[in-house]
């Protein structure tokens, strides 16, 4: 969705996961920029320069060779549309209370938002909003099975109760204005409904 020159930027390694720009899932590709020393993680055969041994995925490698030529040549179009729909999304959460935007409202990835609701925890949140058909996550892909407060999230300033009630949203080409208005509707239904039963929230508003 963004554009990545490892020569700019001083990569020495960069993975590359094709499901995240509509290639198929399951296979990827990793850069090495050339005398950056790496160690096999599987031995017992010759692929990949003897990195990583076992048969190459050829319906897969071809997959995602094809996905990522279309994210080149629509990256523009693509940015353009996941920015337009993350705008609005923001701009829409102005209707709830206390809730905070993690990270800077532009200069992030354009695909992403990521809130903290105060009061609330995010899987309960979560839950709510897949009975809707609204389809989130409470972190990222790779921390999905820890129930652990974020250390990003607490890094950059956010307590412990602000960190276990995150969500992101993510946008893709597929999405409408009309979906993220949706979201938002839902999200603040389940963000009073879930505060209206929160002994915390009632306190505050004692």
């Amino acid at each position: 969705m963004i554009p990545v020159d490892v020569q700019e930027m001083g990569v020495d390694l960069l993975s590359i996961a094709a499901d995240q720009f509509y290639g198929p899932s399951g296979v990827g590709a990793l850069y090495i920029r050339p005398k950056t020393e790496v160690w096999p993680l599987l031995d017992g055969g010759m692929q990949e320069n003897s990195r990583r041994g076992g048969t190459h995925n050829m319906v897969g490698i071809v997959g995602m060779g094809k996905a990522a030529e279309l994210a080149r040549e629509e990256m523009p179009q693509r940015m353009e549309h996941v920015l337009h729909l993350k705008k609005a999304f923001i701009d829409g959460l102005g209707f709830i209370d206390e809730i905070i935007l993690n990270g800077h409202p532009t200069q992030s990835l354009p695909n992403l938002a990521s809130i903290s609701v105060s009061y609330v925890e995010g899987e309960s949140m979560m839950l709510l909003l897949d009975e809707e058909g609204i389809c989130i996550s409470t972190r990222s892909a790779c921390a999905s099975g820890s129930l652990r407060a974020s250390h990003v999230l607490l890094s950059i300033g956010r307590d412990y109760a602000a960190a276990q009630g995150t969500l992101l949203f993510s946008f893709g080409m597929e999405n409408t204005v009309g979906e993220v208005e949706r979201a938002l509707e839902t999200l603040k239904k389940v963000v009073v409904t879930l505060r209206n039963i929160s002994p915390l929230y009632r306190k505050k508003g004692d």
